[in-house]
């Protein structure tokens, strides 16, 4: 099975580093195969006979073993996510001159955010929510301070969320399929 790892919050403003060729090794030494990392953002895809579950929990026990600091994460398997992007909206990405972000919603995400989310959303704001992400499109530089993305670090389901950007997104969908 073939499975994307995301962390939040990491090699952030040079807090909370992590290398990600060490992580790739300790990956590989605990006995995932074919790592391969994208970008220096916490992008790890990889494989593996294990369930979810057990994937989840041994790269929990690798994070802790090797860091003084906790690491939010999400493990996402490679159909899930080619699941997801199968149904992006037309809006996501059509426009340049707009921002276009992909929500990873992590396991402690609630739901009931979503509803207070949904209830914010202005005209200069879409978004369209699938099982594991939130496909976000807001403006990027006129009118961004009346965006709700704007003021998204306020909002309190922020950090059950982690955050790519459409370009990163899109990469990590076509290393998965390849």
């Amino acid at each position: 099975m073939r499975y994307l790892l995301l962390l939040r919050g990491i090699n952030v403003g040079g807090h909370n580093k992590v290398v990600m060729k060490e992580l790739k090794s300790s990956l590989m030494e605990t006995g995932f195969t074919n790592v391969i990392s994208y970008i220096n953002s916490g992008n790890l895809i990889f494989e593996s006979d294990q369930v979810q579950a057990g994937v989840t929990q041994k790269i929990e026990r690798i994070l802790k073993k090797n860091y003084a600091f906790s690491m939010t994460m999400l493990v996402i398997s490679a159909d899930e996510y080619q699941q997801d992007f199968a149904q992006v909206p037309e809006w996501w990405g059509a426009d340049p001159s707009l921002r276009h972000n992909a929500l990873f919603m992590l396991p402690s995400f609630d739901p009931k955010a979503l509803q207070h989310l949904k209830q914010q959303i202005t005209d200069y704001d879409q978004i369209e929510v699938k099982p594991n992400v939130i496909f976000w499109t807001s403006t990027f530089k006129k009118d961004f301070s009346k965006s709700v993305y704007a003021k998204l670090m306020k909002e309190s389901f922020y950090k059950d969320v982690t955050i790519r950007n459409k370009n990163t997104a899109l990469k990590l969908l076509q290393l998965l399929q390849s």
